[in-house]
């Protein structure tokens, strides 16, 4: 009987976690799985805990470094990306539309093709003062790399506080490439983004539980 019931928790667990695609919790500290855009980013990125539970903490000053993490997972099975974030600091008027204000306090970007010469991806963001919902474009890629930015959260007004979000990014995906009909779109890489160089303002915010899922 104990046999049974230890083979049909195993097979329960397998079936629920095969309902999403974990990118990271931050639970264990594996940085080698994270890679900076240059060197030093160990001191922006750091893996932390408050007692409660562990996360990632990105805290900015002048810099425009990033971290990603290669991941292989199919839009089509896995549309919906799901995350936690915690806004301390906006950086003074960031407006990611911009190149003299392109600074945010909290992004994610899925890759969809992470070419040297043509990247392409989609950026969640926590905006300065760009309106919550909006739709814009990085105006740092020129043809043929392409960035396109939506604003998940925006302002002050839940500075300091854990941020539940879910976005369809295959729906996303859809629209902004006009392919309706796809049947299978993977995704190459996750990119985490604090940056602060362009307004030379401070910039901070946390990451936690990061994963697709299916619904």
């Amino acid at each position: 009987m104990v046999n049974f019931f230890v083979f049909g928790f195993v097979l329960c667990y397998f079936f629920q976690t095969e309902k999403v695609m974990m990118v990271d919790n931050f639970e264990k500290v594996d940085e080698n799985h994270w890679k900076g855009r240059d060197k030093g980013h160990e001191k922006i990125y750091k893996f932390k805990n408050d007692g409660k539970s562990s996360f990632l903490a990105a805290k900015s000053l002048n810099s425009d470094n990033f971290i990603i993490k290669k991941v292989s997972i199919d839009l089509v099975k896995y549309p919906y990306l799901n995350w936690k974030w915690r806004a301390h600091v906006l950086p003074i008027a960031g407006d990611e539309s911009i190149k003299e204000k392109c600074d945010v306090a909290a992004s994610i970007a899925v890759v969809l093709n992470a070419s040297k010469w043509s990247p392409k991806s989609i950026k969640y963001s926590w905006s300065t003062s760009i309106s919550k919902g909006t739709f814009s474009k990085s105006p740092y890629a020129c043809w043929p790399a392409r960035s396109d930015i939506y604003v998940v959260e925006s302002g002050k007004g839940q500075v300091g506080e854990w941020k539940s979000e879910k976005v369809n990014v295959l729906e996303h995906y859809k629209t902004l490439y006009k392919d309706a009909h796809v049947k299978s779109k993977v995704i190459e890489a996750i990119v985490i983004m604090t940056d602060s160089d362009n307004t030379a303002s401070p910039s901070e915010a946390d990451y936690d539980e990061i994963y697709f899922s299916k619904n």
